[in-house]
């Protein structure tokens, strides 16, 4: 976890926006639903948490355990596409934080987890409750320090612009530029 944390992100902030948002498009592709955005909510001063929701097909308890906790653990490895596939982007919250929160619609019910670095620096996850759901997804909720609110908007700026379709925030993302050169797999900007 040492190496996540100090050596894998330069860029945490950044890192977190990219590997939760990527995997949250990637869970609406992988749900047949790729018209579908993902949300995304900014920190504020007056609720200065980061919030990545998709609505795919959630993951179970031992799906949760599996993704969270171990590393290498994906969902992606038989998938052409999806943005990752190596399974530690699901650990960046550890990145950033000692903790985060993960919310997972799936079967039926809503299950909230924490996830916490231990004292020997591995991250454990725990079930908080269990409801009802008739909603499918996960939701993955980061507590950001209050000086950092503005470099994570910033950021989302920079990076959500170019998501298709564009995810729904709680900010006006600016316009991409017009593409340079169209390809099978995306385009070039300039």
């Amino acid at each position: 976890m040492g190496i996540l944390r100090d050596q894998l992100y330069s860029d945490k902030v950044l890192a977190v926006l990219r590997e939760y948002g990527s995997n949250a498009w990637d869970a609406h592709r992988d749900a047949g639903k790729p018209e579908l955005p993902i949300k995304v909510t900014l920190p504020t001063a007056m609720n200065p948490t980061l919030s990545i929701r998709d609505y795919g097909l959630g993951l179970s308890p031992d799906g949760i355990f599996k993704v969270f906790t171990q590393y290498g653990a994906s969902t992606k490895r038989n998938s052409d596409n999806s943005v990752g596939m190596p399974g530690i982007g699901s650990k960046s919250g550890f990145a950033y934080s000692d903790s985060f929160t993960v919310v997972s619609h799936h079967g039926g019910s809503k299950r909230t987890y924490v996830a916490v670095l231990d004292p020997t620096e591995k991250g454990v996850i725990n079930l908080l409750c269990e409801e009802p759901s008739d909603e499918t997804g996960i939701e993955i909720s980061i507590a950001v320090r209050p000086n950092d609110i503005r470099e994570f908007t910033q950021k989302a700026h920079g990076l959500y612009k170019y998501f298709i379709p564009n995810p729904v925030i709680n900010t006006t993302l600016p316009k991409i530029p017009p593409a340079q050169a169209t390809l099978k797999h995306g385009v070039i900007y300039e």
